[in-house]
C-alpha cells in the first residue's frame, strides 16, 4: 500500500504496535513526575493518520471541531452579568489561563448551564493547540456513547482505541461531567479514566453542571484533592441563566410571552376567541399573584404551553423561584436517577420539583402510564396540594375527561390524584378552544429537542 493510500485511512483503521494506538508518548523521569518534567512526543504513525504537518496532527487529535471558534479572545470578560456572575467567572477565566501556562494538576469548573464553562474549556484546548501541545477534548456523554457503541467483541479494537485516547491523552478536557445517563457501567468507565489519570498526575480539565458538594464521594475525592486540583465555582448571573435553571428553553421564553399570545386567531369563532382571552386573563392573574392551581386544557396547538412559558418568564422577572418541566422528560430524569446507585441524585431531583415555589407541569397526561410513574406523580401532587403550593398544568385532557363520573372507570389516574385535581377550592381550569396554530398562521412553537418535537 502506498503512502498516499495510508494517509486516507482513518485513525481507527490504522493500528500501531509502537504506541499501541495512543499516537503519543509521554516520557517522564519517573512514574509520578510532575507535568513540567514530562515530555510529549508524537509517534511516527501520526504521519500516516493525520498527514505530515505537526500542527495538523495536533488539531486533528484535539477533536475540537466546531469549537475552534471559542478562544480566550472571544470571551466577554466582565462586560455582561446575564449568564454568569462576573467575579466568579473572572476567577475561572484566570484559572483557565494558568492551566494553559502550567499544564499541571487538574482544573474543575463547576456552574449552572450557560455560565460559560464549555467556552473556557474550549479556549484552553485551542490555546494548547496553538502552542503545539497535544490535547484531547471530549464531551462525557459523547465519550460514553462511543464506548457503548464500540463495546462489542467484533469491534474490540475500536473500543480500546477510544478508551486509550481518553485515558492516556497528554492533556484531557472532559466537558459536561454529570450530563451522562447515570448507570453502573458509565460510573465504572469514568472512574477508570479519572483514577488512571489521577494516579499518573496527568493534566486534566473537567467541567460539570452539578454543584461540587453534590458529586459522588469518589468523584469528590479525585476532583477535589487540594494538593492537586483547583475547583472554581461559577455562579449564575442575573438574567438568562435564571431562565435556563428554570428548565424553560431560552428560545421558548423569548417567543412565548403574554404580549405575543394570539387571542384573535384567524378562523376562530367568537366562542373560541373568548376561550383564548379568558385563558390569557387567568394566566396573567396567576403570574401576578401565584395562588392555587391553574389547569390549562385544550387540543394541540391552541397555546397552552405558550401561556405556561409566559407565566415562568413573568415569575422570574418578579424574583420568584419557578420550575418548568415537560412531564415525560421529568419522569425519564427521575427513572435515570432512581435506585441504590443514584439515590442521592433522585432525592435531589425529586425534592427540587416537589418543593419549588411555583411549578409548571407541561403536557400532563402525555407520560407513559406505569405504576411507577403514577406513584411519583401521586407523591408530587399530594405534597403540593396539601401544602397549597402554586402549580400550573397544561394538558390535552379536560378535567372532566380525566376524572368525570362517566369516565372514572377508564381513567389512567388513581382516585387520589383525580380527587385533588378536581378540588374546586384549589384548581381553576381554563379550556382553550381554537384552530391549531399550524392552520391559522401563528408562529409555530420552537422545538428544543427531538423528544419535545413530538409534544402535542
Amino acid at each position: 500500500m502506498s503512502d498516499s493510500e495510508l494517509e486516507e485511512l482513518t485513525s481507527a483503521e490504522i493500528h500501531c504496535d509502537i504506541c499501541n494506538d495512543k499516537r503519543w508518548f509521554v516520557v517522564a523521569p519517573e512514574e509520578n513526575a510532575p507535568a513540567s518534567a514530562r515530555t510529549v512526543i508524537p509517534c511516527q504513525c501520526q504521519e500516516r493518520v493525520w498527514g505530515v504537518k505537526s500542527a495538523d496532527r495536533i488539531r486533528q487529535y484535539s477533536d475540537l471541531g466546531p469549537l475552534e471558534r471559542l478562544t480566550f479572545g472571544t470571551v466577554e470578560l466582565g462586560t455582561r452579568d446575564t449568564f454568569s456572575e462576573p467575579s466568579s467567572f473572572r476567577d475561572a477565566y484566570h484559572a483557565a489561563q494558568r492551566f494553559v501556562t502550567d499544564m499541571q494538576g487538574w482544573l474543575v469548573l463547576c456552574g449552572p448551564s450557560g455560565t460559560g464553562k464549555t467556552h473556557l474549556a474550549a479556549a484552553v484546548g485551542n490555546a494548547l493547540v496553538e502552542a503545539d501541545q497535544p490535547v484531547r477534548f471530549v464531551s462525557v456523554p459523547d465519550l460514553l456513547d462511543h464506548l457503548r457503541s464500540a463495546f462489542d467483541p467484533a469491534v474490540g479494537a475500536q473500543y480500546d482505541e477510544i478508551f486509550l485516547q481518553a485515558i492516556e491523552a497528554p492533556v484531557l478536557i472532559l466537558d459536561d461531567l454529570g450530563a451522562q445517563s447515570a448507570t453502573a457501567w458509565a460510573d465504572e468507565k469514568l472512574d477508570q479514566i479519572l483514577t488512571h489519570r489521577y494516579n499518573r498526575r496527568l493534566p486534566t480539565l473537567v467541567t460539570t453542571g452539578i454543584p461540587f458538594a453534590e458529586l459522588g464521594d469518589r468523584l469528590r475525592t479525585r476532583l477535589g484533592d487540594p494538593y492537586f486540583s483547583t475547583v472554581v465555582n461559577i455562579k449564575a448571573g442575573s438574567g438568562m441563566s435564571d431562565i435556563r435553571e428554570s428548565g424553560l428553553e431560552p428560545r421558548l421564553a423569548e417567543l412565548m410571552t403574554f404580549k405575543s399570545f394570539t387571542k384573535g386567531a384567524t378562523g376562530a369563532t367568537a366562542s373560541q376567541k373568548r376561550s383564548l382571552s379568558e385563558a390569557l386573563a387567568a394566566a396573567k392573574v396567576f403570574a401576578e399573584h401565584p395562588s392555587g392551581w391553574l389547569y390549562l386544557a385544550g387540543p394541540t396547538g391552541v397555546g397552552k404551553t405558550h401561556l405556561a412559558a409566559a407565566i415562568v418568564s413573568e415569575s422570574i422577572a418578579q424574583g420568584r423561584d419557578v420550575m418548568f418541566r415537560f412531564v415525560p422528560d421529568l419522569l425519564d430524569d427521575l427513572r435515570r436517577s432512581y435506585g441504590p446507585a443514584g439515590g442521592k441524585s433522585f432525592d435531589h431531583t425529586f425534592s427540587q420539583v416537589r418543593d419549588v415555589e411555583i411549578l409548571v407541569l407541561d403536557d400532563f397526561g402525555a407520560e407513559a402510564s406505569t405504576a411507577w410513574a403514577e406513584e411519583k406523580l401521586y407523591q408530587l401532587i399530594v405534597h403540593r396540594h396539601d401544602s397549597m403550593m402554586p402549580t400550573v398544568f397544561t394538558s390535552r385532557s379536560a378535567l372532566e375527561t380525566i376524572g368525570g363520573a362517566n369516565n372514572r372507570g377508564e381513567s389512567r389516574y388513581s382516585d387520589a390524584i383525580i380527587s385533588r385535581l378536581s378540588d374546586a377550592n384549589v384548581v381553576a381550569e381554563r379550556y382553550l378552544s381554537a384552530p391549531d396554530f399550524r392552520h391559522r398562521g401563528a408562529t409555530p412553537r420552537p422545538r428544543s429537542s427531538t423528544r419535545k418535537s413530538s409534544r402535542k
